[in-house]
């Protein structure tokens, strides 16, 4: 409606009025293209990483080899790139001890078991002018006076001489004992006899025939054999007492050897031991060993008498033959939950730009149950790697110990999950 040139709005000619085709074709096109974006969104997904420094090895890593102690090195036995077995002395620190002398005495008192029974044999065996060192010499000692003292121990003859004159006694005592025995069994029968004569004489006299005086002879001669087999008998009882008592100080003379054997034998057996944990601790402080057969590297070690400080690094074993492949990595806490046994690992490594080699493959093998305590605390992730070929198909040189990134692969998420963990966790709060 128009009144002088002004538009009144006509609110019923607006309502029952059809939307144009362009608006509604314009509508349908944005429900289309929400449509398609929902459907992209859930078909389309990216992997969940993590990720994590690693340092790749052998499932025998090398072995560095540490100086115990700052001082000088006075012997190296190999040179850079030499082969040696485990248990190869590599090198020997400054000490004030003879390497050879510590190592013959160390092998001696392992090897040998047999009880030396004479001090000359000792004083050849265990020569008391070896250069064992300060701390080593007072043990050493010890080690040979318990030795010396239980070879004197066997060797002295009061013992044999001793359990002769038991023995003699014994015998003695016992042959004593068996004639009280004869003679106490003649002195029973003379008694009865003497006893049966008495009694004859006391019916004659009672009948008058005998007179008192011979009466009291005959009674004084069954007394006086009375008296003797009395006395005899007391005598036998002594004998037996006696016997007893040697035979209980045969017993404890047995019993005394035989505790003055043990405490001499436990005597030397302890100063042994303790002699020979002195000279591990001297071969662990200042004899350098390979832990492990392989290949000698230099680290920081050049010439003999050179200066070395405590927990420097002299030598590194790197093990040889063909061994399985490992990574060792150690992962943050957050988002560790998610890593499984067998989850596929990308391996980026520093000596081998990522853009020109490629990256090598690998799957998670273990992963550590408890952190890493300390600020910077994580789980330690084993990772076995295939082998040397990248995913550019080009083969690496394998060097232990090269470092590098690894990228874990913890799962696949569609970005409408995504958008909808964060709805989630909006929705979790508001309950």
């Amino acid at each position: 409606m128009k009144d002088k040139d002004i538009w009144l709005y006509d609110e019923s000619a607006y309502i029952k009025r059809k939307p144009t085709w362009m608006l509604r074709w314009g509508v349908l096109l944005l429900f289309g293209f929400f449509v398609m974006v929902l459907v992209f969104a859930s078909f389309f997904s990216y992997n969940e990483n993590l990720n994590a420094s690693l340092v790749l090895t052998t499932e025998t890593p090398p072995a560095h080899i540490m100086s115990k102690h700052t001082g000088r090195i006075l012997d190296i036995n190999n040179l850079h790139n030499d082969t040696v077995i485990s248990g190869d002395i590599l090198a020997v620190m400054e000490s004030t001890g003879n390497l050879q002398d510590i190592m013959s005495l160390k092998n001696k008192l392992t090897l040998n078991t047999t009880l030396l029974s004479d001090l000359t044999i000792l004083n050849k065996h265990y020569p008391s002018n070896l250069e064992l060192g300060n701390k080593i010499r007072p043990i050493y000692n010890g080690f040979l006076d318990a030795y010396r003292n239980l070879i004197l121990y066997h060797n002295l003859n009061d013992k044999e001489l001793k359990e002769v004159d038991l023995k003699r006694q014994y015998v003695g005592k016992n042959l004593t004992i068996q004639n009280k025995k004869n003679e106490i069994l003649i002195l029973q029968r003379n008694l009865e006899i003497n006893k049966t004569d008495y009694d004859r004489y006391v019916e004659l006299f009672e009948k008058g025939v005998v007179s008192l005086k011979e009466l009291e002879r005959v009674e004084k001669g069954y007394l006086s054999i009375q008296r003797q087999y009395s006395n005899v008998t007391k005598e036998l009882y002594e004998l037996n007492t006696e016997l007893f008592k040697i035979k209980n100080n045969d017993l404890l003379f047995k019993n005394s050897g035989i505790r003055n054997k043990s405490v001499h034998a436990s005597t030397l057996e302890f100063e042994k031991q303790k002699l020979l944990a002195f000279l591990k601790e001297w071969e662990e402080m200042f004899v350098l060993k390979s832990p492990i057969s392989g290949r000698i590297s230099y680290s920081n070690i050049w010439v003999k008498n050179q200066n070395l400080k405590k927990g420097q690094v002299i030598f590194t074993v790197v093990p040889l033959g063909n061994q399985k492949l490992l990574g060792r990595c150690r992962v943050p806490i957050r988002n560790s939950g998610k890593i499984r046994h067998g989850q596929r690992v990308i391996i980026k490594l520093d000596n081998y730009p990522y853009r020109e080699w490629g990256a090598l493959n690998g799957t998670v093998k273990t992963i550590s149950e408890v952190p890493y305590p300390g600020d910077n605390g994580g789980y330690d992730v084993l990772v076995e790697v295939e082998d040397l070929i990248t995913t550019y198909g080009k083969t690496l040189v394998f060097k232990q110990e090269m470092q590098g990134n690894a990228k874990i692969i913890l799962a696949k998420v569609s970005l409408l999950k995504r958008v909808f963990y964060q709805f989630r966790e909006i929705w979790e709060f508001e309950e």
